[in-house]
């Protein structure tokens, strides 16, 4: 959650830097940066929304709880990256290549580029150090960030590249490069959420963990088959097939049933006491 409030900070401030740089010096690059940060802006807000969402309790029409429904909002993120982010900036590269003009590079633009692979980096280090298996929202966060800062050295390339030769489809062709990572990374985690929706299976070795705990009990003769899948990066649901010593059993039930046979005087309190044993 800590990665995800942060992201959302940072790209909010990127974006409009961005936007005003792209807007006043006219470059592909730069706007497709823009686009880039705002769509990370918008998408990681579908993150947080399916992250609060997901901490709601159990309810006697949710039994689990909705832990799951991160995995729909990060799916949505995740269309909204390819669609939004990787569509807008490859259509606005192609059509730069065929209108194209030199870009304006002035004190702001390097200000600006800047300020954001230093803001990107940061955000990006928070959300490595919360990294966590099976957290999409936090996958979603570190690949953003990553794509954001090697954005902002491919567009400083491309400007560079422009400024020099003289020839504007470097700008062009780093509006569309930027594009084509957006929908790498977008790819990448519609696939890992969509696992989670349909119950991936969890960790192999949280699984050997869970049967030799159930192994352990002194009741438990043999695991037979455990099966389980992630219900949120915290939790799990867990079923089991397992061999019970009906010796044991038998035994530690001897003394509460001693003393509750001797209580039986009529066929009623026969049928009182044979009851539970039946449903039991």
């Amino acid at each position: 959650m800590k990665s995800v409030n942060i992201a959302i900070s940072v790209n909010t401030l990127v974006t409009c830097l961005k936007f005003f740089v792209a807007l006043t010096g006219g470059s592909a690059t730069m706007l497709a940066e823009a686009i880039h940060s705002l769509a990370d802006t918008a998408n990681q807000a579908l993150l947080w929304i399916g992250l609060k969402r997901s901490r709601i309790g159990p309810s006697k029409e949710f039994p689990f709880g909705r832990g799951q429904e991160r995995f729909v909002w990060g799916l949505i993120s995740a269309c909204g990256i390819f669609f939004v982010g990787a569509g807008v900036t490859v259509y606005h590269g192609i059509h730069g290549l065929m209108y194209g003009h030199e870009p304006e590079i002035n004190l702001w633009t390097v200000v600006v580029l800047a300020v954001s692979f230093f803001a990107e980096g940061g955000s990006l280090l928070v959300a490595w150090h919360e990294r966590k298996r099976g957290d999409t929202a936090n996958l979603a966060v570190l690949m953003e960030d990553s794509a954001a800062v090697i954005g902002v050295i491919i567009a400083c390339i491309a400007l560079t590249m422009a400024h020099y030769t003289g020839k504007p489809y470097w700008d062009s062709m780093g509006s569309i490069v930027i594009g084509i990572i957006l929908g790498i990374i977008a790819i990448i985690l519609i696939r890992e959420n969509l696992h989670y929706l349909i119950e991936k299976s969890s960790p192999r070795e949280l699984q050997q963990e869970v049967r030799k705990v159930l192994e352990s009990f002194p009741l438990v003769e043999d695991v037979k088959d455990i099966r389980m899948i992630v219900l949120t990066p915290e939790s799990h649901t867990v079923r089991a097939e397992v061999e019970i010593n009906g010796y044991l059993l038998v035994k530690e039930m001897e003394d509460s049933l001693r003393d509750d046979f001797q209580e039986v005087e009529t066929f009623g309190d026969f049928c009182s006491f044979v009851r539970p044993l039946q449903t039991g």
